[in-house]
């Protein structure tokens, strides 16, 4: 058997070794503290960053907050009250005008940092450009800043001068024709006439007249319309009803406005597109088949109906049958639209197209109709909006609430929120 050949020169060998093994692990020593004490650095730097943005959030709450007591109570304390064109008022009142807000912990007191909020009129009258900003832990010498935009809007508040307004948008050469039939009874006066409820005023607004139109008004049988005080007739037009007229520009929504809505209403799970039939039986059993709130039908492609809209994209929302229950809201339509049997809805229809209203039964509409016409979508020449003998009582706090179920606030306007470098 051949004997193994032992090692040769194996001293030296174990301190070079320990000395590596030394060096490693003196390595990863340093390596780890660094990397703690970094790890620390890394933490404090995120929160100072999380607490500088949540500060310039902060801004931007405190200009929601002051445009919607403003409206509210404009005489309170910090609050921003627009004039009557919804203008921002000259000059800024503090904490809206650049001006360093400070805030404290609300345990120790001591200052967690400082915000900087600015507001300016936008583009369309209910709508401000808020740009805020947060520093951590002062302006003067920030370990961290955050700034962000937003555009904030309301809803517009639509202060119909009539309970049934036509017209507005219509193509040239065409001409709006209100055809008022059977007997349908639009109430535009204080006092309950008949069936139809009392009309209900809000602060500062009289309508002009029960029916409107930018063209002309055809009653059929003997429809009622009642109107405000101070209306006067000018034939051939109809008693109680305004011919040629001319609607406020706030009356009208536009296309901004309407995207602003579908936002909202595609939020909330109420937006459709195209035909819509909502429909109960004759017994009444199904309740309200329309969902309470703003509800939004959109072109089928989604663009904005207009005179260059594709056959596609005119269409007809149907809401039709006898309701045990009643609609509150704003119904909002790209299109035309037709209610046919015992229906109740309290709020405002508002519609682009035409509209045709037929046998309201024993309820009715308290609010207000608008068809502004944009499409002449009956004829090359004429639309025609027939009331059959529906009931319209003209209630502006129903329009401007929809009925209670639409919030009167200012929010951040959806998709304009932007976070953004800069100090």
């Amino acid at each position: 058997m051949k004997t193994p050949k032992p090692i040769q020169d194996e001293r030296g060998i174990a301190f070079p070794m320990a000395m590596i093994v030394m060096v490693i692990l003196t390595s990863l020593m340093i390596a780890f503290a660094v990397l703690a004490t970094s790890e620390s650095q890394i933490a404090s730097s995120q929160m100072a960053s999380a607490q500088a943005r949540a500060l310039a959030e902060s801004g931007l709450e405190r200009a929601l907050w002051g445009l919607t007591t403003g409206e509210s109570n404009p005489g309170a304390s910090g609050v921003l009250a627009l004039d009557a064109g919804y203008l921002l008022p000259n000059p800024m009142p503090p904490a809206y005008n650049g001006s360093q807000v400070v805030l404290n912990d609300p345990v120790l007191g001591s200052p967690i940092g400082i915000f900087k909020v600015t507001v300016a009129n936008g583009a369309i009258i209910n709508e401000k450009v808020v740009t805020a900003i947060g520093y951590v832990p002062d302006a003067i010498n920030p370990i961290a800043t955050k700034k962000i935009t937003a555009v904030v809007t309301r809803l517009k508040w639509i202060d119909p001068v009539c309970a049934l307004c036509a017209g507005g948008e219509n193509p040239p050469l065409t001409t709006t024709d209100v055809q008022i039939g059977g007997t349908a009874s639009v109430n535009a006066s204080t006092s309950a006439e008949g069936s139809v409820p009392a009309g209900a005023y809000c602060s500062g607004v009289t309508p002009l007249t029960a029916v409107g139109s930018s063209g002309s008004v055809r009653a059929n049988g003997t429809p009622n319309l009642y109107s405000p005080a101070g209306y006067t007739n000018t034939a051939p037009c109809p008693d109680g009803a305004s011919c040629g007229m001319t609607y406020p520009s706030g009356m009208i929504l536009t296309d901004s406005d309407m995207a602003t809505l579908k936002a909202l209403a595609k939020s909330s799970g109420h937006y459709y597109t195209g035909a819509q039939h909502w429909a109960c039986p004759p017994d009444g059993t199904c309740g309200n088949p329309l969902p309470n709130g703003l509800v939004f039908v959109d072109t089928p492609s989604g663009q904005p109906l207009s005179t260059a809209s594709p056959d596609s994209d005119l269409f007809q929302v149907d809401i039709t049958g006898n309701w045990n229950s009643g609609w509150s809201g704003w119904l909002v339509v790209a299109g035309s639209l037709r209610i046919q049997g015992d229906v109740r809805l309290s709020g405002l229809v508002y519609v682009q197209n035409d509209v045709v209203l037929h046998g309201l039964g024993s309820n009715s509409i308290q609010g207000a109709v608008v068809s502004t016409n944009r499409v002449d979508a009956r004829s090359t020449t004429i639309d025609i909006d027939d009331t059959g003998n529906a009931r319209i009582s003209y209630n502006c706090p129903n329009v401007r609430s929809g009925g209670g179920t639409l919030s009167q606030n200012w929010f951040v306007k959806p998709g304009s929120y932007r976070e953004i470098s800069g100090s």
